[in-house]
């Protein structure tokens, strides 16, 4: 005789344990999409604004390495009242004039917006040109940095359009926080 109990083998056991295995797998999978997904970066462009406000997005960060130059130092005392400065490192001369233009009309619709910008040329003669340009990665001249009052900033480089520059200011519009500067958040 044999003693060992008979166990019989349910199928549907079996199956409701590989579901719940299964489910388990799913959740998890998810969770961990979720936590990796926010904290990744988009690094494509493309020719439609939706595309381009999701690039300015990117290119929003706090600005490293420039506190210490002396053009970073005036801009705290000679643009205290500005939610936003433009600081534009000048390529050659008709490009700079170019982009010196398309800026100057960005910052006439912003004003419309309730905005108080500037702009700041950069002298291309003054040796910390090319030190910001090196630390901010800055391959191409001209280029615009983009800097909010909220201590945000983005760098506008190659093609540098009205369009650009209005749905980069947009974007760190929104990165502002009531009260983190004059007039930050303009209504």
């Amino acid at each position: 005789m044999n003693n060992k109990p008979m166990v019989k083998k349910n199928p549907v056991l079996w199956w409701k344990i590989g579901l719940c295995a299964l489910g388990v797998l799913l959740i998890a999978g998810a969770v961990i999409y979720a936590l990796v997904g926010r904290n990744g970066t988009n690094k494509g462009t493309s020719a439609n604004a939706s595309a381009t406000s999701a690039a300015a997005a990117n290119n929003t960060q706090k600005t490293p390495g420039i506190g210490e130059l002396n053009w970073a130092k005036d801009i705290s005392k000679n643009y205290a009242n500005s939610n936003f400065v433009f600081v534009i490192l000048p390529g050659n001369a008709d490009s700079t004039k170019t982009v010196d233009q398309t800026v100057t009309g960005a910052i006439e619709k912003m004003k419309l917006d309730g905005a108080v910008a500037d702009v700041l040329t950069l002298s291309p003669q003054d040796p910390e040109l090319q030190i910001t340009a090196d630390r901010l990665k800055i391959t191409k001249l001209p280029a615009v940095l983009l800097l909010a009052a909220a201590g945000s900033s983005a760098i506008i480089d190659g093609n540098i359009t009205e369009t650009r520059l209005l749905q980069t200011y947009l974007t760190l519009q929104k990165t502002c926080a009531p009260g983190a500067g004059p007039g930050c958040c303009p209504k």
